[in-house]
């Protein structure tokens, strides 16, 4: 009746549905529309509906099953506590005969326990000799190293529990001679390989894994072990038990000390590891350095470079074996190193036995090795050990002297040659000798060689070395220049300046391309620009002495002696020495550059004035108008011919000294001779009062009193003048005049006639 009801219901809520959605007779057309949208309505809820029915019956399953099961669990429960509560019932009738029961349980455990400790007493021969067999086979070693290592925690607690029993600890060592024969046996094996570790880790690199597994696991143990002896009661027992075989070697007095404690638990495989590591590589070297090092270079630097190659193998192959921590490529780079080093240093022992080709070798092979760790990304600092270990000196101070030596007695051939051998000329006319490219030449070919075979500290020593060179050179030329002039020759000399202007582009080039190689560290050391300037001196001296070739000629020299005499007066010596200069002047105009012949004509000037002068105070007629003219006409002259080369700013500069001394020998007052004095010394501070005094003294009728006041006026002008006792700076003219330096005794002689 409930579903008849429930099924009217749902028609009339139908029609109230229907009625709402069709509200007027239009909508009679989307009745499809609304047909298909409800059929596929109920198709969702129909979907829906049995996926919920469907999991609401799995649940009621589980359920079942639970029910079920907890049935089964209650029933085994009951059980059991019918059990218990029976086996309670027993155990009431026992209480009586609780003590014998106890001693008969302790009786059977202690009887189980022996039984037990029996057959593992009894099969540690079976387990040594099961490790012993697997020593024949690699890839058994960490299972082999596993076995002992189980013997040795037996071993240890055997020792433990036998006590302060010393027979039966006695006995106990006995029975455990054939583990520690075992032991003996299988560290050999493993040493074996670690000692052959380049080669394994080419051909067997599991083994070498397997052998550095097993030091890595020692290790664990150890520091195990040393915790433990350092927590538990008596440690100092403890760690004697750790490693018998190692306490047994130690003699009945060793007694370890707190310190070293830590040092004797374990076996210290790591340790030993390195230690086998360093004795592989010394076999490594041992042929090198005992044999071939003594008796064949050429053998020993193809064994060094063989072993030195090596490292590139460590680097893919070894080190990939070996644990990271070991840092074992770095440990072999410093080992290789310090033995190379070695090396370099017996073949620094007989340096003076090896000629330069073969140390050249050496330091190519040096080179050769650096640049191999560079590659493998070693740290250039250290890749660089070799070269600046001070290994090599002897080797390099050999080469250096002999370079030296050699190179000095060139350019002294090329020296002397030049001496014999007349002046080349270029096509424009400049004088030259073969002398500065056959030096440069020589010196460029050394920096080469040793820039192409060496290393960086051996280019910084032949920098060092070619400088001196250059410096010796140098002193070479001075020497000859230290020659008479005139004995030396106009030519000469002129090829001297040029040769040595070329000199300075040469060695700046020398300088330039050498520093360009040199690490900065070395750079900062090395001093080109002074010894590249000395040739720019010793060219100014030869254009000194090429003035000097002038002034030496012998038709000069005598007009220069007819100054202020009367050829002078009566204008035939100026004239005449202007003229000889220009002679000259056109011939080294053309032998040497430019620059050089604005400095001759310069220093020809200087030189002079300076005779002009010399002889205007040292002559012996007394200054009247007519020398005054003279020399305003002189002034004049030389002013027209010099200017003709150099520009006449210079030229003024320098002939105004004439014109000042010709006013103060012309000076009637006090005032006017200190007035002249006064700007003499603004142009040349050094020009001293003596030269007032030198002029009075040439003066006619001046009264001799009023001299002195001139001349002590004048003293006390140049005095004020000094700084620190010094003039201000010195000129071009009063250092050179010779008669300033004569004795003073003579000067009032004129005075007083």
């Amino acid at each position: 009746m409930m579903m008849e009801d429930l099924g009217i219901e749902a028609k009339e809520a139908a029609v109230r549905e229907v009625a709402k959605l069709l509200p007027l007779p239009d909508l009679l057309a989307s009745i499809a529309s609304i047909k298909s949208d409800y059929l596929a309505r109920q198709q969702t809820n129909d979907a829906q509906l049995s996926t919920m029915v469907a999991e609401q019956v799995e649940q009621a399953q589980a359920g079942i099953e639970a029910m079920d099961l907890s049935q089964k669990t209650i029933s085994m429960l009951r059980d059991n506590f019918v059990g218990i509560e029976k086996l309670c019932n027993e155990c009431q009738t026992l209480i009586e005969n609780h003590d014998k029961i106890k001693l008969l349980s302790n009786a059977r455990n202690n009887l189980n326990t022996t039984l037990k400790d029996i057959g593992g007493m009894m099969s540690i021969s079976v387990e040594a000799a099961a490790a012993r067999d697997s020593l024949s086979d690699d890839k058994e070693l960490i299972h082999t190293y596993e076995r002992l290592t189980a013997l040795d925690g037996k071993r240890r607690f055997a020792l433990a529990a036998a006590g302060s029993h010393k027979e039966e600890v006695g006995r106990l060592r006995e029975y455990f001679e054939d583990v520690d024969q075992t032991w003996e046996t299988f560290e050999k094996t493993l040493w074996e390989h670690v000692y052959n570790f380049y080669k394994l880790s080419k051909e067997s690199p599991q083994t070498l894994v397997r052998a550095l597994r097993v030091i890595e696991m020692q290790e664990i143990l150890d520091q195990q072990l040393a915790e433990e002896a350092a927590e538990a009661e008596g440690g100092g027992a403890m760690a004697n038990i750790t490693n018998p075989r190692r306490s047994n070697k130690k003699g009945a007095g060793a007694i370890a000390s707190p310190k070293n404690q830590e040092k004797s638990v374990g076996k210290g495989f790591k340790d030993k590891c390195y230690e086998c590591v360093r004795k592989s590589v010394e076999g490594r070297f041992d042929k090198l350095l005992t044999e071939y090092v003594f008796e064949d270079l050429k053998a020993a630097l193809e064994e060094a470079k063989a072993i030195g190659d090596e490292l590139a193998d460590i680097y893919d192959y070894v080190a990939p074996c070996f644990p990271p921590r070991y840092e074992i490529f770095q440990l072999m780079v410093n080992l290789y190193t310090e033995r190379f080093i070695q090396m370099l240093r017996l073949l620094s022992d007989r340096a003076t036995a090896l000629t330069n080709i073969e140390i050249l070798k050496v330091t190519g092979w040096v080179v050769e090795y650096q640049e191999n760790l560079i590659a493998l990304g070693v740290d250039d600092s250290l890749a660089q050990v070799c070269s600046e270990s001070g290994a090599m000196d002897p080797l390099m101070n050999a080469y250096v002297e002999r370079m030296q030596a050699t190179t000095k007695k060139w350019y002294m051939n090329i020296l002397e040659a030049d001496k014999t051998q007349q002046p080349k000329k270029t096509e424009d006319g400049k004088l030259y000798t073969p002398a500065p490219v056959e030096v440069f030449r020589i010196l460029t070919e050394q920096v080469q060689i040793v820039r192409e075979n060496s290393t960086d500290v051996m280019l910084y020593r032949i920098a060092l070395a070619i400088i001196q060179v250059m410096i010796d050179f140098q002193a070479a030329e001075r020497k000859r220049l230290e020659e008479p002039a005139s004995d030396l020759g106009l030519e000469a000399l002129c090829a001297i300046i040029n040769n040595n202007l070329r000199c300075h582009e040469l060695s700046t080039e020398l300088s330039n391309s050498t520093m360009e190689c040199l690490p900065t560290n070395y750079a900062e050391q090395v001093n080109f620009e002074d010894t590249c300037k000395g040739f720019l001196e010793i060219a100014k001296e030869a254009v000194i002495q090429t003035v000097n070739v002038i002034f030496e000629d012998p038709g000069v020299q005598e007009l220069i002696g007819k100054l202020y005499q009367k050829d002078w007066l009566d204008g035939l010596v100026t004239e005449y020495l202007v003229a000889t200069f220009q002679d000259y002047f056109g011939d080294v105009k053309l032998y040497i550059e430019d620059r050089s012949f604005r400095r001759f004509v310069e220093a020809c000037l200087e030189e002079t004035l300076v005779s002009y002068v010399d002889h205007l105070l040292t002559q012996k007629n007394y200054i009247r108008e007519e020398t005054i003219d003279r020399m305003r006409l002189d002034e004049d002259v030389l002013m027209d011919f010099f200017s003709q080369y150099i520009n006449i700013t210079k030229v003024e500069n320098r002939v105004r000294i004439m014109a000042d001394l010709r006013e103060l020998a012309s000076a009637e007052s006090l005032d006017s001779f200190t007035l002249v004095y006064t700007n003499i010394l603004e142009h040349q501070p050094d020009c001293p009062a003596e030269v007032v005094e030198k002029l009075v003294a040439l003066r006619e009728g001046i009264p001799r009193k009023e001299a002195k006041e001139v001349v002590h006026e004048c003293k006390s002008i140049y005095e004020n003048s000094l700084v620190d006792g010094n003039p201000a700076k010195a000129g071009f003219l009063f250092g050179k005049v010779k008669c300033l330096a004569a004795p003073k005794g003579s000067l009032w002689r004129k005075l007083g006639n």
